[in-house]
């Protein structure tokens, strides 16, 4: 991890985590429109640390129709690249769902994912669309597909080639607003880098009203590191406080 990520993390983490207890008491949940305001430890995204092993302050709105569509926004700060290249990463999200039979769900979305004050020369902004199915709030899994994926790694800068990801993720409820957590993927590059990869956590969660907290362990295989050196969260425990309203 690089050093200056030191005071910086702690400094923003104590922000955003001053403003979530101010927040917290005044939250709500109702009506069609929802939001999001959180604070981690690092921000791993499919087993790579989209801030290089540093802190990210992160925020979302989503608007959710009775029907059964919604649409929305995510925010977060991005520094994947040992040299320090801060920027944001924004997220435009719109898609359906609907109920099925027994508790069962399903999901389709489509995903835009923009770099906002990208100092970078090179095009990453990409696509992605998305099913799931999920069980309550209990398990889900997803099938992602990436037409015109846009990556960096120690094998070069390739873009406009297709990618995919299989995803499964388990949430279990335990006394008091805890509940263990967990997940599973297979991140299909082979038209980026002719290889794929593998990467879990594992996890507590505490809920209490609108506000959250994780504990989390990542694991990633040995590729991910070959690709991406440093930014691989192999063994990374990750702290996230998230204020929902």
């Amino acid at each position: 991890m690089r050093a200056r990520h030191g005071g910086a993390a702690a400094a923003q983490m104590a922000v955003l985590l001053a403003a979530l207890l101010v927040v917290v008491p005044l939250c709500h949940a109702d009506g069609p429109w929802t939001g999001s305001l959180a604070a981690t430890t690092d921000y791993v995204f499919r087993g790579v640390s989209q801030t290089y092993g540093g802190a990210a302050l992160q925020g979302g709105l989503n608007y959710q129709n009775p029907t059964g569509w919604f649409a929305g926004g995510w925010a977060s700060n991005v520094d994947p690249y040992p040299f320090g290249a801060d920027f944001a990463e924004v997220n435009l999200y719109g898609g359906v769902g609907w109920a099925l039979a027994s508790n069962w769900s399903a999901r389709a979305s489509y995903t835009r994912y923009l770099y906002a004050w990208d100092k970078r020369p090179k095009p990453y902004d990409y696509g992605e669309l998305s099913l799931t199915l999920g069980y309550s709030d209990r398990l889900a899994a997803t099938v992602s597909y990436q037409p015109d994926s846009a990556r960096f790694s120690t094998l070069g800068y390739v873009r406009n080639k297709p990618s995919a990801a299989y995803e499964l993720t388990a949430r279990w409820p335990l006394p008091r607003g805890f509940a263990l957590v967990g997940g599973a993927g297979y991140y299909d590059l082979s038209h980026l880098y002719g290889v794929g990869y593998w990467s879990a956590n594992t996890g507590v969660s505490w809920v209490r009203g609108c506000f959250s907290f994780d504990v989390t362990r990542f694991f990633a295989e040995g590729t991910v590191r070959r690709l991406f050196q440093d930014a691989s969260a192999d063994g990374r425990w990750v702290a996230t406080a998230v204020c929902r309203f």
